[in-house]
């Protein structure tokens, strides 16, 4: 369970609270039943918000499926052929910082790329340590008959904001991963098509 963060929950507070343990028993009735509406509108305003995500990973799962229709290859591995394809020559640790995974997580992606002879790895000449990566023509017609956008719909959309939006969205993202009574950190570092 290593980088799985696991949040104690509150205690839970039986029974009645006491007229000292509670100053607030006093309010007016209308008080209450503001309060009672406001709960509301935030109880339906976060199940939208979770609808959102619905929408969000559903389509980004169907983009995958037709992914695998199209090309007999994953979403995250059809993205490491996208990179191939855009920066011939590529290593092994410059794939993982542009996918933003984890170097072993590209390592194994290339692995299966290799097996199906989509991709070659080729030793440099300058310096017999540095492995280039490029794409097999068997590599290349997939990415050629893959459906688009080739990196999947969700990196595509948040490319396509702006800065500002960008900004934003990670702060309030940031709020709610430190929420969540659960949260396995290692995921950030994984493709969305390999969970």
């Amino acid at each position: 369970m290593t980088g799985i963060i696991r949040k104690k929950p509150a205690p839970a507070t039986g029974g009645r609270a006491t007229k000292a343990a509670s100053p607030r028993v006093h309010a007016a009735k209308g008080g209450a039943a503001t309060a009672r509406r406001r709960l509301d509108g935030q109880e339906q305003t976060a199940l939208a918000v979770l609808e959102q995500f619905r929408l969000i990973f559903r389509s980004a799962k169907k983009h995958f499926q037709w992914v695998q229709e199209r090309t007999g290859v994953t979403g995250a591995q059809l993205w490491v052929l996208a990179e191939l394809r855009r920066n011939p020559g590529i290593r092994v640790t410059e794939l993982a910082r542009a996918m933003a995974v984890h170097q072993t997580t590209a390592s194994n992606l290339i692995e299966r790329l290799v097996r199906e002879k989509m991709i070659k790895r080729e030793r440099s000449e300058v310096d017999q340590r540095v492995v280039n990566l490029s794409l097999t023509r068997k590599g290349s017609t997939a990415v050629a008959s893959a459906p688009l956008p080739l990196e999947g719909v969700l990196p595509d959309a948040l490319k396509n904001l702006s800065l500002e939006d960008l900004g934003e969205l990670k702060r309030r993202l940031d709020k709610l991963a430190r929420l969540m009574k659960v949260r396995d950190v290692n995921g950030k570092r994984i493709p969305l098509a390999e969970m």
